[in-house]
């Protein structure tokens, strides 16, 4: 989505792009030839690259840097604590609301994504734990002093 503004018999035009996320960027624009989808592919590029060097802790490379603790400093911007959970690395940034939405949101679908493999875990282990139970009892290996 965007839309034009033109000024001064041509000599600039301001073109706002509207991103996907709700972020609006006003380009200025001098030239109409100018290709405006390469810059704004360059933008979203720069986008995701701020985005996965703020997961991506600086000691140990490891992306599972999680935020631990929030506060607002003003509408736009949050300061966040974040964490290495490989090296214990610790820092702090200031990061606009989206960028804490979408830590947020990563922090909870790997949580979920534990809680899911722990179950499974757990589930199989049991199963082995009772076909091992079921196996001794056939062989006659439980006794009741093992109670």
């Amino acid at each position: 989505m965007s839309t034009k503004n033109k000024k001064q018999e041509n000599e600039y035009f301001i073109q706002r792009v509207i991103l996907s996320q709700g972020q609006v960027i006003d380009l200025v624009c001098f030239d109409e030839d100018e290709c405006v989808e390469s810059i704004i592919e360059e933008i979203m590029t720069e986008l995701q690259k701020k985005k996965t060097e703020i997961q991506t802790c600086p000691l140990c490379k490891s992306e599972l840097v999680y935020p631990v603790e929030r506060c607002q400093v003003n509408d736009m911007e949050w300061k966040v604590l974040l964490l290495c959970p490989n090296c214990s690395c610790k820092r702090e940034m200031v990061v606009e609301r989206e960028t804490v939405r979408e830590l947020l949101k990563n922090a909870r679908v790997g949580r979920e994504s534990l809680m899911r493999e722990l179950d499974r875990m757990q589930k199989r282990n049991m199963e082995e734990e009772v076909d091992k139970f079921i196996c001794a009892l056939n062989k006659d290996h439980i006794l009741p002093i093992d109670f």
